[in-house]
């Protein structure tokens, strides 16, 4: 069965989690709104791209409609306080289209014209499917386009803000090994270096070698702010190959590691973090870090066994 990158952060994360959200199907608590946010400008500025590569429209153009056309279904499911709310929110929206077509726009069209020659297939998404096979494990990744630059493909991830979708910065260039082998506990930031590596396998079925692969996320509302009365952004992009020079094999292994586990069914976080040798770290870090902003926390059996435990 195939794994994909963002079920192996939660599993990553805590395997009690992944059995409530992967296995059991189970919704807990969610930031509904910046889920809903976030994946709208995925879709207006993708429909841009294809707009313009079916149409010769300019892609900025074809976002800006896109995003008029959707702006009303999107209100009917988010949860606003308020008019002001929506109409910010709606501001903040056509200043992200605005600041990205300007910075990358037209390049990144470029780029993706040239990756369809190369790939042979569709390469804008949204949520397209990277798949591909780490030591006899099926796993995939979902990217938004991928396009050529320079001597390289490269798979774009887009999000509302970087850093808060845990993205490592530059100075976390080992953060792989210091999670896995050295007991840090940042399942979100190992978890888009898991996804890079999947998505540079993946694009290294559609190239020949020599041609480098790579993904990269980037961020369309990295920052905000007014001017004159407008809304104005700017963006930002990290590129995921610096994290992946030294770690691929520790990557892989891990990949392997929590897929056997997934196989086998075991989700119990004391067995996978404290008994078994493949991260050298502890469910204790999982408690100290994660199980308080758990969604699932409530019919949890661990947190339920920590809250009724006293000492005599």
């Amino acid at each position: 069965m195939r794994k994909a990158a963002d079920e192996l952060t939660t599993y990553l994360g805590c395997p009690r989690k992944y059995e409530f959200k992967h296995v059991l199907e189970l919704t807990g608590e969610t930031q509904q709104n910046r889920d809903a946010f976030r994946k709208l400008l995925r879709e207006v500025i993708c429909t841009g791209y294809n707009t313009a590569r079916q149409t010769d429209r300019e892609p900025r153009k074809g976002a800006h409609e896109a995003l008029e056309s959707l702006w009303k279904s999107y209100v009917e499911t988010a949860d606003h306080h308020s008019r002001r709310q929506e109409s910010t929110e709606k501001a903040r929206a056509e200043a992200g289209l605005e600041a990205y077509f300007e910075t990358v726009g037209p390049t990144h069209l470029d780029g993706i014209e040239r990756a369809a020659e190369l790939c042979e297939r569709s390469v804008v998404g949204p949520d397209l499917t990277l798949s591909t096979t780490i030591q006899e494990t099926q796993v995939s990744v979902t990217v938004d386009y991928i396009m050529a630059h320079g001597g390289s493909l490269v798979a774009v991830r887009l999000t509302d803000q970087l850093w808060a979708s845990r993205v490592p910065y530059a100075s976390d260039s080992e953060i792989a090994q210091e999670h896995l082998e050295q007991g840090l506990y940042a399942p979100q930031k190992v978890g888009t270096v898991i996804g890079a590596r999947i998505a540079e396998q993946a694009l290294g079925e559609y190239v020949a070698d020599g041609t480098g692969t790579e993904l990269m996320y980037l961020s369309v509302l990295e920052e905000t702010f007014e001017t004159d009365g407008d809304c104005e952004a700017v963006t930002d992009q990290q590129r995921m190959g610096e994290f992946l020079t030294e770690s691929r094999q520790t990557i892989d292994d891990a990949i392997v590691w929590m897929a056997e586990n997934i196989a086998a069914g075991n989700y119990d976080p004391v067995d996978v973090f404290d008994e078994q040798s493949h991260w050298d770290g502890s469910f204790e870090q999982v408690v100290e870090n994660s199980c308080q902003y758990c969604p699932y926390a409530v019919g949890c059996q661990e947190a339920i066994r920590r809250e009724v435990m006293f000492n005599v």
